[in-house]
């Protein structure tokens, strides 16, 4: 086991950032890793002959690894969160998931159930009795497997009490015009990007 997790801090270690107008952005990791995404205050990373991903943060976002831990800890037995293996200083390990995002779905023209939006509705019930507040949840960390399973991603802002009604907005979205004939089959990404953009700017403080 020591030397596993010696291998991950190599990993972790191996990743450097520099900013770009004002954001982080990766600028170099080890070339056995590959990138899965970004977001803004990490990097994740698929780890080679496994199926985990290591989720480096950015320098002023190291303390957050610790935060997500423990928040992961507390809904570690619920199936549509992932298992951690994991954690360092910088960094956690956890569970690779196989699937498309919500974002990729309506880009592609993948069907979204009313039955997932209840999966996302009963995983975040199940948090909240855990002693944790759910936010933060938009198209990019919601992940739907080959099996339907919604599978719920970044985590690190459970632990914040604000109230968020991001996952309100987005179901209220989903029954007012997903379901209705007018509504595209597929969705372009750059109308999908320009509408979170309005919805950070006309609500800044509902997510």
């Amino acid at each position: 086991m020591a030397g596993v997790t010696k291998t991950y801090k190599q990993y972790a270690d191996s990743v450097s950032f520099r900013v770009v107008k004002g954001t982080y952005e990766v600028y170099s990791s080890h070339p056995h890793l590959s990138i899965c995404g970004a977001g803004r205050s990490a990097a994740v990373f698929k780890l080679p002959e496994e199926n985990r991903v290591i989720k480096v943060y950015y320098p002023p976002f190291e303390s957050v690894a610790k935060q997500e831990y423990i928040n992961y800890m507390k809904i570690t037995d619920h199936p549509q969160y992932a298992s951690l293996y994991e954690v360092d200083t910088n960094y956690i390990v956890h569970e690779y998931i196989k699937g498309k995002t919500a974002f990729q779905c309506l880009h592609e023209g993948i069907h979204i159930s009313l039955d997932q939006i209840k999966q996302v509705d009963d995983a975040l019930g199940y948090a909240r009795t855990q002693g944790l507040y759910p936010s933060d949840i938009h198209l990019h960390n919601l992940l739907i497997t080959s099996d339907g399973l919604v599978r719920i991603i970044d985590i690190a802002r459970f632990s914040n009490p604000k109230p968020c009604r991001q996952w309100d907005d987005l179901k209220a979205g989903y029954y007012k015009h997903y379901r209705k004939a007018y509504f595209p089959t597929q969705v372009p990404k750059w109308l999908m990007n320009t509408v979170a953009k309005i919805y950070r700017s006309r609500y800044p403080n509902r997510h």
